[in-house]
């Protein structure tokens, strides 16, 4: 071969390597969480050893194409384990990940001259709130599409399982080599909202538009999830996920509560920006770890990606994770896509069986300081009652309307959402679950229970066993009525009782209800006021016979729900009492109050009758509700709760022996005490007026069971306080960890400390003091115990105090209780102990 021939195939094979080396590559692909099954969002996927790398979507996908390449292609984010795979020589390939969680441990830091450059950012982002907070704007309106989802995951164990064995098709739709986890879908909401804005007049206002759901055919279902986390932005100093303040990153005090570093910097819209890292300073505060892009001109946050720290003082929630994205549009970077992910377990163990709940909101189509605006938001009314059936929209509409299209994931969410409720067996399951915890045995058209009082037992009736039977939803959601009967086994006696609800309207809630019972009570308060519990207390009470009463009571009710947290309600009440420890001829036993025209109370009928007419003012706004067709529980606002009640006694009606009006307002609420905790408060004042036996006044609720009551005295006994003018103040305070996470060995029990304070004042006029015979205790000798009579607090405001560790195995809390004065009396304890259960997460 001659020398020009060498040369010419030299440069061949330099320009056909050079040519398969500039041979570009593009593979696309998804990181995924391996716990929650969510996208890895803004984490770096990278050639090692080589300046080449993009970040993921808001969704955890990536696509990258160069001709810079290895052999590997690998993925960091923080607080993951990085992940690597191979890649091979096909110009176009798909290489997804999972990320495994990695432990996350507090770094010493080292100080050194001068501040942390990441510091002035920092302080940037909280110098340009104001400016950079949508909220802040003069005026805005933005359509907010909102999809919400909770499954059951690490099922995969169950596969095999008897309970499982009808849902083996969620197994058999899932190829064993994909990078997909069985789970089981549960419920699935989607919906499209208007939201307007207007500065100065309030909080901004979301009017629905459209919605549609699938899985659990449950409002309370979707009351819960949405209240996972409560609207937030990301300068808030405080975001509240499960009712629990997390110290923002961007908080005022975030300089005091974070580390943050600096890792990266490059153009983001055409805008410089910077990538910092941040972590907590201190173990076990409310706090998140993560990172964000923030423009280094205006101090705008572009992305934020963070994760609860995993020490955090919380029950059965082992992640918590949220992702923030902003867009730029006219010079403001507005939010654009927000997913909060919360993963609910009963343990540590990643392959605990346990929930996975997620919301997904996202926004497009802004419309910012236009007249129009202001005048809508004066005009639209989020409580605008509507029909349900009216926003619930086909699958065309949402192809068109939905913000982004489904993933093949979610696509067979609602697939497989209705292949599961299309199982019989499901029904069973629900049926189960209902019946443990609403407490009744669904039979078709009727319901028996509740099966929690089928037995229980006190003095006067020994041994006794009680059943009811209602109508259910099958028979009618407009009609519901039914009944129970109890018979005593001591007394040989039967007590009933019988109920009828007629709901007249849904949206606004209204109803209609009469009521009849003939039963025990260890209350003098009526139905209107009280809720009777099961009598299995009465084991652990004091001279529980002579504090029994034999209770008679009929009523008609009628209630209204308006706007804004209004509500009424009007009712017709009569009722009998007979203490079964009447005033023997010694002169012991219950202390029943003023009887008109009795002169030997021995001897002579001494039931206590009256004739009610009461009128209830309630204000509760923004109050948050467990549904059903026809109760409702409150799970309290964040606003306090009002309820002003009048009632007028009516003698000479149906038998009623007396005369008076009787006014009583209550408030009741909680706030937060950033981060010393929450405090729970409830005020009550009243007056009776007119002549009346004390058990128809003010009885101040006292407790002699050792088990904690939050709306009742702990330190007093039933009956000892009765007044007709009075005030009264229960406080409790919640640390949440504030003091025991400081303390190394006790932090990890993940205990909290509780403080409670409680007082009361009152008054007796003359006339009912002379009527009702009181006890009039003398500061210096101790008051005869022969009966049982009641003090009137007006010495001195009564008070009480404690304090207590809860969360107790998650679920127990303990307190010491001082009674700190009215200590004459010989049976009375300064001390007492108290057992209860209460559950935050």
């Amino acid at each position: 071969m001659n020398h020009g021939l060498k040369l010419s195939f030299i440069l061949f094979l330099l320009l056909a390597c050079f040519g398969m080396q500039a041979q570009s590559i593009l593979i696309k692909g998804r990181v995924i969480d391996d716990d929650t099954e969510e996208g890895v969002p803004f984490c770096d996927v990278f050639f090692e050893d080589t300046n080449v790398g993009v970040s993921t979507d808001m969704d955890g996908y990536y696509e990258i194409e160069t001709e810079n390449y290895g052999d590997s292609l690998a993925v960091s984010a923080l607080g993951y384990e990085t992940a690597r795979k191979a890649i091979s020589s096909d110009p176009e390939q798909t290489i997804n990940f999972r990320l495994g969680e990695a432990g996350f441990e507090l770094m010493e830091v080292v100080v050194l001259a001068g501040e942390n450059p990441a510091n002035a950012f920092v302080r940037g982002i909280i110098d340009n709130k104001k400016k950079n907070d949508l909220n802040n704007l003069p005026s805005y309106k933005v359509e907010e599409y909102s999809k919400v989802e909770l499954d059951l995951v690490n099922i995969k164990k169950l596969k095999d399982s008897k309970v499982m064995k009808p849902f083996q098709f969620i197994f058999d739709n899932i190829d064993s080599l994909s990078d997909e986890k069985p789970y089981l879908p549960a419920y699935i909401l989607e919906s499209i909202s208007d939201v307007y804005h207007s500065k100065g007049n309030g909080k901004p206002k979301t009017i629905l538009q459209a919605r549609r759901v699938s899985g659990v055919s449950n409002a309370t279902v979707n009351e819960f999830i949405n209240s996972m986390h409560e609207d937030f932005s990301v300068y808030d100093n405080w975001i509240k996920i499960l009712e629990k303040p997390f110290v923002s990153p961007f908080s005022d005090m975030g300089l005091f509560t974070y580390e943050y570093y600096i890792m990266d910097s490059t153009f983001i819209e055409n805008q410089w920006a910077y990538k910092l890292k941040f972590k907590p300073k201190r173990k076990q505060e409310n706090t998140f770890f993560g990172n964000f892009w923030v423009i280094d001109t205006t101090y705008a946050v572009q992305r934020l990606d963070m994760r609860m720290s995993p020490d955090v003082n919380i029950n059965l929630v082992n992640r918590i994770i949220v992702y923030q994205e902003y867009g730029l549009i006219d010079s403001l970077w507005l939010p654009e896509k927000q997913k909060v992910v919360i993963d609910f377990s009963p343990t540590k163990n990643d392959n605990t069986m346990g929930i996975i709940g997620r919301k997904t909101v996202s926004y497009k189509d802004y419309e910012i300081d236009k007249p129009e605006i202001r005048e809508a938001y004066k005009e639209k009314d989020p409580e605008d009652y509507f029909k349900i059936k009216d926003l619930e929209k086909d699958d065309a509409f949402w192809d068109g309307e939905r913000h982004e299209e489904l993933s093949e994931n979610e696509k067979k969410i609602y697939q497989m959402v209705d292949s599961v409720k299309n199982v019989p067996i499901y029904r069973t399951y629900v049926d189960v679950i209902n019946t443990v915890f609403s407490g009744y045995k669904k039979f078709g058209p009727v319901e028996l229970g509740p099966y929690f009082g089928i037995f229980s037992t006190d003095p006067v009736q020994g041994p006794r066993v009680s059943l009811g039977a209602w109508t259910s939803n099958d028979f009618s959601k407009w009609v519901r009525f039914g009944g129970y009967a109890a018979y005593g086994f001591k007394d040989k006696e039967w007590k009933y009782g019988a109920d009828l609800m007629w709901i007249l309207s849904k949206r606004p809630r209204a109803h209609i209800e009469l009521a009849y019972l003939d039963d025990v009570s260890l209350s003098s308060e009526s139905t209107e006021d009280f809720q009777s519990s099961n009598l299995l207390s009465g084991l652990y009470r004091r001279r529980v016979y002579m504090k029994l009463i034999r209770t008679k009571e009929g009523k008609a009710a009628i209630e209204k729900y308006w706007k804004k947290g209004w509500s009424n309600r009007v009712t017709f009440l009569h009722r009998r009492m007979d203490p079964y420890g009447n005033l023997n001829a010694d002169g012991e036993g219950f202390n029943y109050g003023y009887i008109p025209d009795i002169t030997d109370p021995v001897t002579m009928d001494t039931t206590i009758a009256t004739t009610e007419v009461i009128v209830k003012l309630r204000y509760a706004y923004k109050e948050k509700w467990l549904e059903g067709e026809f109760f409702r529980t409150s799970l309290g606002s964040r606003y306090p709760i009002m309820e002003l009640q009048y009632a007028k006694g009516i003698k000479g009606i149906l038998g009623s022996r007396y005369n008076y009006h009787k006014l009583t307002f209550g408030m009741r609420g909680w706030f937060t005490l950033n981060p010393i905790g929450w405090t729970r408060y409830r005020v009550k004042a009243g007056k009776t007026f007119g002549t009346v036996p004390y058990l128809l006044a003010e009885v101040h609720p006292g407790n002699e069971t050792y088990f904690y009551d939050t709306d009742a005295f702990n330190g007093l006994d039933k009956y000892e306080f009765a007044s007709d003018t009075y005030a009264s103040l229960i406080i409790d305070h919640h640390f949440d960890g504030f003091i025991l996470n400081r303390i190394p060995g006790i932090r990890k029990l993940k205990w909290r400390t509780v403080a409670t304070f409680r007082t009361l004042w009152g008054t007796m006029s003359d006339e009912n003091l002379a009527a009702n015979a009181p006890n009039l205790y003398d500061e210096d000798a101790n008051a005869r115990n022969t009966y049982i009579g009641f003090q009137v607090p007006n010495r001195r405001p009564y008070m009480e105090a404690g304090v207590g560790i809860e969360n107790i195995f998650k679920l127990l809390r303990v307190d010491v209780m001082w009674r700190l004065n009215y200590l004459e009396r010989e049976d009375v304890k300064p001390f007492t102990f108290r057992l209860g259960v209460d559950f935050n997460f």
